[in-house]
């Protein structure tokens, strides 16, 4: 978790600097995260905690009201274990996530806020870390259910609203529905971000 927020901070440092350099930027920078809540395989959503998440974007107008955005995101979601299994540790999913989305921007020039819509799809990186503990038939049985790493294809629909602070850069916060294409059965969680865009 540390390293992507000190990530996110250079990122956030970094644009800041741009922006002061570049104010006619026609490229909007994007770097937030928060929270990323299972949903499903049910088997996801019951054993898996909340996770966090942090991602960064670059932006393209591709009209006055359509942006493009490429994007990195990286998820990590831990294992849920209860009181009976307090002594072992791991099984952490991984996620990074590269993609891209068209994001629709409404002009509404009398509101101080921007609503916007967005949809894309990407390739996603899975990784589950395998179980620590004390040798035991339940850790056996643990790590025979860790899976594969794989590349998968997603897709991701939401939307969100953004602030204008100041002339270079704004806040913004959004929700997502994300499905990744997993073996047997998709795997889905909803990203709750919040960050700033810079031009």
């Amino acid at each position: 978790m540390k390293k992507v927020f000190t990530v996110l901070a250079i990122l956030l440092a970094f644009g800041s600097t741009l922006s002061a350099q570049v104010p006619g930027s026609p490229v909007s920078i994007y770097a937030g995260g928060a929270l990323s809540i299972p949903t499903a395989p049910e088997s996801f959503k019951s054993y898996y905690k909340n996770g966090y998440h942090g991602f960064v974007g670059i932006g393209l107008p591709a009209s006055p009201v359509i942006e493009l955005v490429g994007k990195v995101e990286y998820h990590t979601f831990s294992f849920d274990f209860d009181q009976a299994y307090s002594e072992y540790s791991g099984g952490t999913n991984k996620v990074w996530m590269f993609g891209g989305d068209v994001k629709v921007n409404p002009s509404l020039p009398a509101f101080p806020v921007s609503p916007y819509l967005l949809g894309g799809l990407g390739f996603a990186a899975i990784q589950q870390t395998e179980f620590d503990g004390p040798p035991s038939l339940t850790l056996s049985l643990l790590n025979e259910s860790v899976s594969e790493n794989q590349t998968k294809l997603f897709w991701n629909i939401g939307g969100g609203f953004s602030l204008a602070t100041s002339p270079v850069f704004s806040l913004f916060a959004q929700v997502r529905y994300v499905n990744i294409a997993t073996d047997n059965e998709s795997s889905a969680f909803i990203p709750v971000t919040v960050g700033l865009k810079f031009f």
